[in-house]
């Protein structure tokens, strides 16, 4: 029988955020990383062993990952992290499951699925609020409604925001992303599109947001070909988003990523206990068929990153207990939308 969970990223804010939430589970995971001397601390505090190996070392990776039954990625920035942890868990037929949250990373697991299948591995990215959440509302919906052709997905967070994942997601604020056009993936820039979603409080403003997972995701828990994502950005980041068709260029340049990492660098470590008790998320959905005829959803729940870490917990262990399936998966795909329902704190409305 294989043994434990992984945590590649341990030492990380979430990452670490997500280790006491499994050892509280009763998990006992293994802490990963890099360098032994970042885990230590967290090792030491939580009595959890520990795995140091660099990506770039493939025999110590999978020396590392002979007799792990799950991998889990923390580590960021995914679009670095998940070629070399996914190839290593096709090598070593480990489960592999991941917090990236943007269509690219996906794709490049997505790349690996033959591979995967044959090996009777299951690679499982986003099960963390990256797209479980949309996900399983997304499943619910199309159940709701069968004939669905068109889904329009929206979130809202409020919170504080990590070092690490403004490290994550700002310096690629200039990048053009996509959409779903008839199951295929069109280019748009972030905040092309502007509209008032009520997240149950009032209509809120958001933009397009083109990297987001579940535009890769969806589709394939679905199966609905058009698909449109949007975020309720603070009003900076928002302006920021829908001025980068003139801006781009400047935030691609040497001198605005140094200005922009001189921001990020001065960022807090991560939320206080505090701030993750008083933030909370929701997730606003709607789906159309061909006839005009529609469904529409909200979910509501705790703050991003206790959401992730109970969520990605929770798929890890039932992916311990064998509840997986070879090659690309969606959590929702192999657990059903009634996964976000399960967390604490999560409650979902049909709002037609």
């Amino acid at each position: 029988m294989r043994g434990p969970l992984v945590i590649y990223g341990a030492s990380g804010y979430t990452g670490g955020l997500t280790a006491r939430q499994a050892r509280d589970a009763g998990l006992e995971p293994v802490l990963a990383g890099r360098r032994a001397e970042a885990l230590a601390p967290l090792a030491g505090k939580l009595d959890l062993d520990t795995r140091a190996f660099a990506l770039d070392n493939p025999k110590a990776m999978d020396a590392a990952l002979a007799d792990a039954a799950v991998l889990l990625n923390c580590a960021g920035p995914f679009a670095a992290t998940v070629a070399p942890l996914a190839d290593a868990c096709v090598r070593t037929g480990t489960h592999y499951l991941d917090l990236a949250g943007e269509v690219e990373q996906y794709e490049i697991v997505r790349e690996r699925a033959e591979r995967a299948t044959e090996a009777g591995t299951m690679l499982m990215p986003g099960v963390g609020f990256g797209i479980v959440p949309t996900d399983c509302l997304a499943v619910h919906l199309k159940r709701r409604l069968p004939s669905a052709t068109r889904l329009e997905l929206a979130f809202q967070t409020v919170g504080a925001v990590s070092r690490g994942t403004a490290g994550a997601v700002l310096p690629g604020l200039h990048k053009q992303g996509v959409e779903r056009r008839g199951g295929s993936y069109v280019p748009i820039r972030p905040g092309a599109r502007r509209r008032k979603i009520d997240f149950g409080d009032g209509p809120v403003k958001t933009v397009t947001n083109p990297w987001r997972g579940d535009i890769c995701t969806a589709y394939h828990s679905t199966g609905i070909g058009d698909i449109e994502a949007y975020i309720a950005p603070p009003g900076p980041l928002r302006a920021v988003m829908a001025s980068t068709r003139y801006t781009g260029w400047f935030l691609a340049s040497r001198m605005g990523q140094g200005l922009l990492r001189l921001a990020i660098n001065r960022l807090p470590y991560g939320p206080t206990d505090g701030q993750l008790a008083e933030g909370y998320t929701r997730v606003w959905e709607r789906v159309e068929d061909h006839e005009g005829k529609s469904a529409t959803a909200l979910l509501r729940g705790p703050e991003a990153y206790v959401f992730t870490a109970l969520t990605t917990v929770e798929c890890a262990r039932r992916a311990l207990g064998g509840a997986t399936a070879p090659g690309f998966q969606t959590p929702a795909q192999i657990y059903g939308p009634e996964l976000v329902t399960a967390v604490d704190g999560v409650a979902l409305e049909d709002l037609d």
